[in-house]
């Protein structure tokens, strides 16, 4: 496994807390149940509408919860919710002030010595417009699947090296093809998302960690998963992708399936990380048995699921924890 050496012009505040949505902290647990309920109710209705239509409903209703948590914190009212497993701290880098549009700071393990990422999380208010549009949620926070996925890349970096590897869904920060690229001497890796600011994020911290990455390629890239124009000329290129919570919305499964085979090769692997959302993960599932060997695992890793029964323990349970909608299951895809 390579090491990053610290960075000895940045001091680093020491603030030992788990990576956690810091644009809105508090939308992880009311906001992502509304959701929930929505992908629910709206299931059987998604083929008599249409797609866009469907979509911007969504994406309203969430903007309206985001605004009401915002009016709550304003008025002072507590309201903690889930916000991560614990498995990465993160430490706001001192000597980087935050601006209006974005918030440095470093991740890093416990766990892994040697691994350290400064990355770039956005700090500005969306608007309902911004929101209804593809894909905004990697702009919201660091998703807890993307806390394990990346957590899951660190312990097996190995599976990664010499690799070309590609993140779909990466969001704002694109942390586990971060971290992908700096710990396992992988061949390349593309990073990627549907969102024009996300990317436009994901570049300034490719940029701040390039000395960290070696010999690996690492490059960044919008890719529409709808739109295969977007990404023709990454036909059976990758031995691995991985993503994390990219599972949402019914009327992309389908595409997100044909993406990942189209862009894998032949007997490459689709590493996927998301929490079962109702029905959402099992659609997901049978979608891609059409074109994959798919294997679905609880238990992939013995410290993520001692967290788990800790958070649905009794007695020192979190309140604020949702099996459904926060423990991401493991799902493996071999392209036939």
């Amino acid at each position: 496994m390579r090491t990053t050496e610290k960075k000895t012009d940045r001091a680093a505040k020491t603030r030992k807390s788990p990576i956690w949505c810091a644009r809105y902290p508090n939308f992880g647990s009311a906001s992502a149940i509304l959701l929930s309920d929505v992908m629910k109710n709206e299931e059987s209705d998604t083929t008599s509408r249409p797609r866009n239509y469907v979509a911007q409903s969504r994406w309203r209703l969430i903007y309206k919860a985001l605004k009401k948590e915002a009016s709550d914190e304003r008025g002072c009212i507590s309201l903690r919710r889930f916000k991560s497993f614990g498995v990465l701290q993160q430490r706001t880098l001192d000597n980087v002030p935050a601006t209006a549009t974005g918030i440095w700071s470093q991740v890093f393990c416990n766990d892994i010595s040697g691994f350290s990422l400064n990355i770039r999380e956005l700090n500005q208010n969306p608007s309902a417009s911004e929101l209804i549009g593809f894909d905004n949620t990697g702009n919201v926070c660091v998703w807890p699947s993307e806390e394990i996925l990346t957590y899951y890349c660190l312990k097996n970096a190995s599976l990664f090296r010499s690799k070309s590897v590609c993140e779909v869904g990466g969001g704002m920060t694109c942390l586990a093809g971060f971290t992908v690229a700096q710990v396992s001497d992988a061949a390349e890796v593309v990073l990627t998302d549907g969102n024009k600011t996300s990317c436009q994020n994901a570049e300034i911290i490719a940029t701040e960690n390039k000395a960290g990455f070696g010999s690996t390629k690492v490059s960044v890239r919008k890719l529409l998963w709808h739109a295969k124009e977007t990404f023709t000329d990454l036909k059976d290129k990758f031995d691995i992708v991985i993503g994390g919570d990219c599972f949402f919305f019914d009327e992309y499964r389908q595409d997100l399936a044909d993406a990942i085979a189209y862009i894998l090769k032949p007997g490459g692997m689709a590493t996927m990380f998301a929490p079962h959302r109702g029905s959402t993960l099992k659609q997901f599932q049978k979608i891609a048995k059409q074109q994959f060997d798919t294997d679905l695992q609880e238990i992939y890793d013995q410290e993520v699921w001692k967290r788990h029964l800790k958070l649905t323990s009794a007695e020192d349970g979190d309140k604020f924890y949702n099996e459904d909608i926060h423990y991401p299951l493991l799902l493996n895809l071999i392209k036939r």
